[in-house]
């Protein structure tokens, strides 16, 4: 338990509703600011447990430098869930720092920590998916000392998680959880325990489906099975070597790490497309982590067998954007011997589009000891690279759309991609190749370095340097 003062209302806090509107508006505003005041300060309300603050700092650790974009649209869906599991009485209450006080008129301490924890799960799944990492805290009001509100803290997974084995000790699995807080199924306000939501405490039980009341009637819909996979069925990360096909030189000699997602029938995800369900920035850091460390330790065996190989290997925006993150993994490409350093490649992922040339330069600076090259993934689209010329990026990588039917339409933007990429000095990767006819049009558009199944398929370890040219590509049309 620890001590934190309840905020102001004035000073401190915003209701969700909105700043500002006219002056009716305010002054309602305004009054209901007082009113939860005085609510917040009344020992016996928070002796109850019935003021409770969702804590979104987790969630906003979660989705980094997106929370911006995402702010308003987490605090739409964040209103919505609360107002839908919310009674008349009950108050809900945005603090200025996007946090949320919600203050229960009937329901008991137990019983609306459930609620809560609910409308975090809504929230969390909502805008990061199945990511097992990210979690709200829960924090609910125990008593006032001295003009200060004492919480208790938990989140919301494990007041979730606690919920099921009391519900089946409690009730024998009779009623269900609903988003509005209250029991459905068996004896509606009745029963052993005799209060409205079925447990001895008020709080609801909860079994394993969800049933859903209807809000304009109030009665149970249909109730839902929850799904239960293993952890293997949403796939499996790793990371593959794509060889890349340097066309002037007429030789295979570098590969491409790539991030995969691996799922149980063998396909997988490649690329960016792999990560799109990771938000943690912690898990990203993993990520990268184990793919520069097995990737220096495939490129040292080579060259301890004497063969000579660039290898790229793929790091996050989130890796390198915050300190907590970027030390430690420039703590790794420390350790790399500078022996090996000019064989490698940072490839770098998931960059937001218009990142500032300060801030891309600042980045750039702390890998390049480290690298022979860094180059960029950003979308196969015409577009001006002036932005980034002169920061340090050697090159740009694009995927080409996997589409048969505009292959015509796709040779003249790399005609115009390249033409932009050589007036800012870079180098540029095509990657995705998968028609002879594109790879062809790539060397006749000016692309040095080609990739894809007609190059050859991503392998789980890179092949020595070796010699490749036009005869080869044609003899090679079983490839992919």
């Amino acid at each position: 338990m620890e001590a934190k003062g309840a905020p102001r209302p004035q000073a401190a806090t915003s209701l969700s509703a909105g700043d500002g509107g006219p002056p009716a508006v305010g002054q309602e505003l305004r009054g209901l600011e007082q009113r939860l005041w005085r609510l917040l300060m009344q020992p016996a309300v928070a002796s109850t447990g019935r003021v409770h603050l969702l804590d979104l700092g987790m969630m906003r650790e979660c989705l980094g430098p997106n929370w911006p974009d995402l702010r308003w649209r987490v605090f739409s869906a964040a209103d919505a869930l609360i107002e839908r599991s919310l009674t008349r009485n009950d108050i809900r209450f945005r603090t200025s720092s996007d946090d949320y006080i919600i203050v229960f008129a009937s329901l008991e301490r137990h019983a609306a920590a459930l609620v809560c924890a609910r409308i975090a799960q809504e929230l969390l799944q909502l805008f990061l998916g199945d990511d097992r990492t990210a979690d709200i805290r829960v924090s609910t009001a125990v008593g006032v000392v001295d003009g200060h509100i004492q919480f208790d803290h938990a989140f919301a997974k494990t007041l979730l998680a606690g919920a099921l084995p009391q519900a089946e000790r409690r009730t024998g699995g009779g009623p269900v959880f609903s988003t509005s807080g209250a029991a459905i199924g068996g004896a509606a306000g009745g029963g052993a325990g005799g209060a409205a939501g079925g447990a001895v405490d008020g709080s609801p039980a909860m079994s394993g489906v969800l049933s859903h009341a209807d809000e304009a009637t109030g009665r149970a819909q249909i109730a839902l099975r929850q799904l239960r996979l293993s952890p293997d069925d949403a796939g499996q990360f790793g990371i593959r070597y794509r060889p890349v096909w340097d066309i002037g030189q007429m030789v295979i000699s570098t590969y491409m790490g790539t991030p995969v997602r691996i799922f149980p029938d063998g396909s997988f995800l490649e690329g960016p497309a792999a990560l799109t369900s990771v938000t943690d920035v912690m898990e990203i850091l993993r990520l990268d982590a184990e793919a520069l460390v097995g990737s220096v330790e495939i490129l040292n065996g080579l060259f301890r067998s004497k063969s000579r190989l660039l290898m790229s290997v793929p790091v996050c925006f989130e890796t390198l954007a915050a300190r907590r993150t970027r030390q430690p993994f420039l703590e790794i490409c420390q350790s790399i011997p500078d022996y090996l350093r000019r064989f490698l490649i940072f490839e770098l992922l998931r960059f937001p589009p218009g990142v500032p040339t300060g801030r891309l330069n600042e980045l750039l600076h702390e890998v390049r000891p480290y690298c022979r090259w860094s180059f960029m993934q950003v979308d196969f689209k015409p577009q001006s690279f002036s932005g980034i010329a002169g920061t340090g990026l050697s090159g740009v990588t694009m995927a080409m759309p996997a589409d048969r039917s505009a292959e015509a339409r796709l040779m003249e933007e790399m005609n115009s991609i390249v033409l932009s990429a050589e007036r800012a000095g870079l180098m540029i990767c095509v990657t995705g190749l998968s028609t002879t006819s594109m790879v062809v049009a790539a060397r006749a558009a000016g692309v040095r370095l080609v990739a894809g199944n007609r190059i050859g398929p991503p392998r789980d370890r890179p092949r020595a340097m070796n010699r490749f040219d036009w005869p080869d590509l044609y003899r090679e049309e079983d490839v992919g």
